[in-house]
Formats: C-alpha cells, structure tokens, sequence
C-alpha cells in the first residue's frame, strides 16, 4: 500500500504541477485500476468493484480528452510561459 500511495501521490503532484510525466502516470494508475475493478467483478471476489469501473473510466475519458493533454504538452524549458 505504501508503493501506492506513493504513486498516487506522485501523479497528483505531477497533475498538480501540469507536468506531462503526471499526465502518464495518473493514465497509467487508473488502466490498471480499470483492470483490477473489472477482474474483481468478472471474478466475484468484490462485486462491489463494478461500482468503481464507470467511475475510472469517465476520469480516462477525460484525461485523454484533447483539452485536457494540451494542459500537460510539453513546454519546453521555459516553464509554464
């Protein structure tokens, strides 16, 4: 869990800071959330999970949005200028 948090934090942190790297880590946490809800249901070991798969693929849908990827373009090296 600790491995998780740090993640989690770390994408929020890069989210926060608009930095592209946030962008892909924050994707790449929520896909494997996305597997990891579906396995469950698919599995039965936690049908609550399905609760949770809508959830992570609106917030995918939106972070791939056109809008939200020309927030986090690379910049350069002057920043947010």
């Amino acid at each position: 869990m600790g491995l998780v948090s740090l993640g989690c934090a770390a994408a929020g942190i890069g989210l926060w800071l608009r930095r592209p790297w946030g962008l892909v880590l924050a994707i790449a946490i929520l896909v494997v959330q996305l597997g990891g809800d579906i396995l469950n249901v698919l599995w039965g070991t936690e049908p609550r999970a399905l609760i949770g798969v809508p959830i992570v693929a609106a917030l995918l849908v939106y972070l791939t949005t056109a809008s939200v990827r020309s927030v986090f373009r690379h910049r350069g090296h002057g920043g947010d200028k």
